[in-house]
């Protein structure tokens, strides 16, 4: 691959990591309930930061047979505070929100 197009992506997925980690903790903070991440944010991003914040699974990953939505409940231990992670796998829309 490319050095260039390397550090490109690299460089990407740090701004959306960065991006997603600010929605925590607006979230956390009390500032917003819900934060909608629009389209082509990756599921798999989103739980990876829920993460590395600290968040634990709170059941098993839910998903319909429709439009291939998906629902992850995680929750902080320490700052006690509920999200749900919600996906569509389909059409690349994501948003967390509390429960």
């Amino acid at each position: 691959m490319n050095k260039y197009i390397k550090t490109d992506i690299e460089q990407g997925l740090q701004y959306l990591k960065t991006g997603i980690m600010n929605a925590f903790s607006d979230i956390e903070s009390g500032e917003v309930n819900e934060v909608e991440f629009g389209d082509f944010i990756p599921f798999s991003l989103i739980r990876q930061c829920a993460e590395e914040r600290g968040y634990e699974k709170l059941n098993n990953f839910l998903t319909d047979g429709w439009d291939r939505n998906c629902w992850y409940d995680v929750q902080h231990p320490n700052k006690k505070v509920q999200l749900c992670i919600e996906s569509n796998l389909w059409y690349g829309t994501s948003k967390i929100y509390t429960i």
